[in-house]
């Protein structure tokens, strides 16, 4: 007869017995060189030299919120230094220069709305003059070579003023037609053409 071995198998217990003493070894173990790096080397390691001392990381971090400040500040005085024109009457004075309209351009305009009627013609709305105040432009002229139509002409040319940008408003002038004997029929004007602030 041949002997019967008999085989019992490790219950819950012995298992978790075997396996519990290496595992809180190994957690002891792992735990205590972790807190030893905290304590020893992480210091060490994680110091950084800024203007020959040692700083930590906490310290870095309200140095850099100071740094950030001072940037800020230098950088808001340069602009003042660079851009004086804020608050100063120098920059008022820029201000009202920038806000007043292009005089030339204007007259250049006007130039060219006069000469554009009746084009085969002569010249036929003739500027005397012209004024610039307060936002306000004074026109002084004469409508003239278009015979019975120079109050015709004269309300178009107020119309083509009217309608140029920038202009508010164009106070009519007083429609009058005149003979003379060198020139004919003809209208003389004075307009008063305000701008838009």
């Amino acid at each position: 007869m041949t002997p019967t071995s008999t085989q019992t198998t490790p219950g819950l217990n012995e298992i978790l017995r075997r396996v519990l003493v290496p595992l809180a070894l190994f957690a002891v173990v792992l735990l205590s060189l972790l807190l030893l790096s905290w304590f020893l080397l992480l210091p060490r390691f994680t110091r950084v030299e800024l203007h020959g001392a040692s700083q930590d990381p906490e310290r870095l971090q309200a140095y850099s919120q100071e740094v950030e400040t001072a940037i800020h500040t230098s950088e808001e005085r340069r602009l003042a230094l660079i851009l004086p024109l804020a608050d100063s009457p120098f920059g008022v004075l820029v201000d009202a220069k920038m806000s007043t309209p292009d005089f030339d351009a204007f007259f250049q305009k006007i130039k060219n709305v006069s000469g554009s009627f009746l084009p085969g013609k002569k010249q036929v709305v003739i500027i005397q003059s012209i004024a610039l105040e307060d936002q306000v432009v004074e026109l002084t002229g004469d409508v003239r070579n278009v015979g019975l139509q120079s109050m015709a002409v004269l309300a178009q040319f107020v119309d083509a003023l009217r309608a140029m940008p920038g202009v508010d408003r164009v106070d009519y002038p007083s429609f009058i037609r005149e003979q003379n004997s060198t020139i004919g029929f003809h209208s003389p004007f004075t307009l008063r053409i305000h701008f838009k602030s």
